[in-house]
């Protein structure tokens, strides 16, 4: 057989000053993370697929690479953080003392159809907060998440606010309860051909939900939603104080298809178990977002745990893709960028 350099589609491989560029702004961000009294874990790339199946959606199963081992088990490939966190830690937390703060880092491989920017395996680093009730856990970790973007020195930071099944009840009263997921996958993918036909204050809703992000009146979004999402607003203005050369936005299309583990409707999302404030973070007018995360009490609660949980993880192939972060990590570390 000949011997190539080539790899399978969709991995890579760093060498010499790639790798010390990414050595280097990780080692900044740990002491950011153990700065702010966040303690590493260290998990397995590889683990039984069974407990994973109650929780995974359409898309989060096909992402996953699965196969049987020489015992004839079901094993995975570890394709997401949180999950396997939350399934070691939830029987344990009866004998632990709240809240946690703890963050993680290394590879987690999905399936994806080749796209540009998109990589079946990525290195992630993220932290997570266990055990906070409420609004200061989401604003502590959401003002990690851009400390950490600051510490990367990514340029032209645009930051997307929403709130898992926000939209529910509007796709709900526009097309009625069995339309109401495709209605939702539509607003996701921002199809205007869903406008035609809607009439009347829901349809009105919806169209500025398209245009703007929030329907001029929240109240469309029924009283509760309309709650939280004045939370979020809260959140958002407080910390585009602290970080003014971030833009802060809220764009609920932008988390149409992640529809809560309770809402009944079936989830567009390959990460479906989040069900309060969510966010996503771009940077320099690109596609794929640089990181993202949110609050996931349910999957602890699926597990036979009750505790508050809220996290975020940064893709660092992403990140180092910006020339200004390569040029910043390659200060840190004293390499040559390109």
């Amino acid at each position: 057989m000949k011997v190539t350099a080539a790899l399978p589609s969709g991995v890579s491989a760093l060498f010499f000053d790639s790798a010390r560029q990414r050595r280097g702004l990780e080692e900044n961000l740990v002491e950011l993370l153990e700065g702010c009294g966040y303690g590493e874990v260290v998990l397995p790339i590889l683990d039984y697929l069974e407990p994973y199946e109650p929780l995974l959606s359409t898309g989060a199963r096909g992402e996953l690479y699965r196969f049987i081992d020489r015992d004839g088990e079901q094993l995975a490939l570890r394709a997401d953080f949180t999950p396997m966190l939350a399934r070691l830690l939830a029987p344990r937390l009866p004998s632990m003392e709240l809240p946690l703060r703890f963050f993680y880092r290394g590879d987690v491989v999905r399936y994806h159809e080749e796209r540009p920017g998109r990589q079946r395996e990525s290195y992630q680093m993220g932290a997570e907060l266990l055990g906070v009730e409420g609004e200061s856990a989401e604003q502590e970790i959401f003002e990690l998440f851009l400390s950490m973007l600051t510490t990367c020195g990514l340029p032209d930071v645009r930051v997307v606010l929403g709130f898992a099944g926000s939209l529910g009840g509007l796709a709900t009263a526009c097309v009625g309860d069995d339309g109401a997921a495709d209605f939702l996958a539509a607003i996701d993918r921002r199809e205007r051909r869903i406008l035609q036909g809607l009439d009347g204050p829901p349809g009105k809703a919806v169209r500025e939900v398209l245009e703007d992000g929030l329907p001029q009146d929240l109240e469309a979004l029924g009283s509760e939603m309309a709650e939280s999402i004045r939370a979020v607003a809260n959140l958002r203005e407080d910390l585009q104080h602290r970080f003014p050369e971030f833009q802060l936005n809220i764009d609920l299309a932008e988390f149409a298809g992640v529809s809560r583990p309770d809402d009944g409707f079936r989830s567009t999302s390959a990460r479906s178990y989040y069900d309060g404030l969510l966010f996503r973070a771009y940077c320099a007018g690109g596609a794929q977002p640089v990181g993202g995360g949110g609050r996931y009490d349910s999957l602890f609660r699926s597990l036979g745990a009750k505790v508050a949980a809220v996290g975020f993880s940064l893709s660092m192939e992403r990140v180092l893709a910006v020339p200004e972060t390569l040029q910043r990590a390659g200060r840190l570390c004293g390499g040559v960028t390109p």
